[in-house]
């Protein structure tokens, strides 16, 4: 189903359901009022209404739940793949299904660029039946930037997006740092930059390479020969790239799954001071072997944990295969949270699971793909921590933490209606619960009568 948006109700409604708030002062309500797309009460029916007394009253069927953020979602790329891989009759089990199937296909190099506004128009309803309405899109290039900027302009971004520049250093458009930079300095903009669908995050750059591939940089080798791992960046040129954009704006994120890196990260993240945790620097993936001093250092300064329970759940198997017990606390979810990081949670789709009921139950239970024993059990996290990554942390990660992420006064009125509450079924059964509805700014993108 394709969503044409429409502009958010003006008049006010009020909404009744047992509602999960993610709002720690009061997580639990049972009535919530909409004006012009904002929330404007929560709390009990009679509050709700004596706010808004104009105002139609929808009993809802299900428990409501803030929309959810991908905090690492390829999504102009899911949605070329969608184009390939689904037709228009096709639903999201469907194309959950062809992206399993299709693991190895990247999708198109060189897309028509009309294709870019067809691939987020096919793909954003898909996402929204899962409860979405915002994602982190974490490696931009031009071309896919120039497909948002224009499907915003024409009125066709229903999901919030959060796009992170892509720089690709090393490759002919970005030979070294310098060019790097002087293409950032020459913009104009830096993180935070746009609006509430569509805005400028931190940069992206790769500080190692995929672990299967035994590239992620540890601090101890992979095996007896030495051999440590890949480092795409050297410290000074990381450091000094830091350096810069702390004191120019912009936030950066950075690939970084081994220890190795992640302690680089540590120690170049130190030297940009406060704009670490003002915009919104990234540890992305950090999932083998980080050290603890670095996981403490990172949390400290104010640094985002932007981890992905996909990468793990896929590539667990083949990690124990390659080393053993070392690969038991693999994506310590739960380090990081106790270390104090604010946690974002996310896929890496299309090219891994990006289902996030299941991925909320993977940090949960450490279960991996063929293989019967979970992964240390000393890393899981609760229902709760999970339910946090995907709305309160992604939404810091957006750089948007006072407009989403919760049904609270003044926010946006991103939300989704499940047939249950995630916090109270068993273990098992979130993978099945289903998304009844889902509303962004006031606007019915799934369900209801979208």
């Amino acid at each position: 189903m394709t969503v044409t948006p429409s502009s958010a109700r003006d008049a006010p409604t009020v909404y009744v359901a047992p509602i999960v708030t993610m709002d720690a002062a009061a997580p639990d309500a049972e009535a919530f009022a909409v004006r012009g797309g904002r929330i404007i009460a929560v709390g009990t029916v009679d509050a709700a209404r004596a706010a808004a007394p104009d105002a139609d009253l929808e009993e809802l069927d299900g428990v409501v739940l803030p929309g959810l953020i991908d905090a690492h979602m390829h999504m102009e790329r899911a949605g070329l793949k969608a184009l390939d891989y689904v037709s228009d009759e096709d639903d999201v089990d469907t194309y959950l299904q062809r992206m399993r199937d299709s693991f190895d296909d990247d999708g198109p190099e060189d897309p028509p660029f009309e294709d870019r506004i067809r691939a987020l128009v096919r793909v954003q309803p898909l996402l929204h039946s899962l409860g979405i309405t915002g994602v982190v899109d974490p490696a931009v290039t031009i071309d896919e930037m120039r497909g948002y900027q224009e499907a915003h302009r024409r009125g066709l971004l229903t999901m919030r997006t959060v796009a992170m520049p892509f720089l690709d250093i090393g490759t002919p458009r970005f030979p070294d740092i310098d060019a790097a930079i002087g293409h950032l300095d020459g913009t104009g903009v830096s993180t935070g930059f746009g609006d509430d669908m569509l805005r400028i995050g931190p940069i992206k750059v790769y500080a190692d390479g995929e672990a299967l591939k035994g590239q992620a940089l540890l601090e101890q080798p992979w095996d007896d020969s030495g051999y440590t791992g890949l480092q795409r960046i050297s410290d000074d040129d990381f450091t000094r790239l830091v350096e810069w954009c702390g004191a120019h704006g912009w936030g950066v994120g950075t690939h970084a799954v081994g220890g190795g890196a992640v302690a680089l990260l540590a120690r170049a993240y130190a030297r940009a001071g406060d704009a670490v945790a003002a915009r919104r620097f990234q540890a992305i993936h950090a999932y083998l072997e980080p050290g603890d001093d670095a996981i403490r250092t990172l949390a400290e300064i104010g640094t985002i944990a932007s981890l992905q329970p996909s990468i793990i759940w896929h590539n667990g198997a083949g990690l124990r295969a390659k080393l053993g017990e070392r690969a038991e606390r693999a994506n310590p979810v739960r380090s990081w949270l106790d270390a104090g990081a604010v946690l974002a949670l996310g896929s890496d789709g299309p090219f891994f699971a990006f289902d996030p009921r299941h991925l909320m139950w993977q940090t949960i239970t450490r279960r991996i793909a063929g293989e019967d024993e979970p992964l240390s059990m000393a890393e899981a996290i609760t229902i709760e921590e999970a339910l946090a990554g995907y709305t309160t942390g992604a939404a810091y990660a957006s750089l948007a933490e006072r407009d989403r992420g919760a049904i609270r006064v003044g926010m946006q009125a991103d939300w989704a209606l499940w047939s249950a509450d995630p916090r109270t079924v068993a273990t098992d059964a979130l993978r099945t619960l289903a998304v009844r509805r889902t509303e962004v700014g006031g606007r019915t993108v799934h369900g209801g009568d979208s």
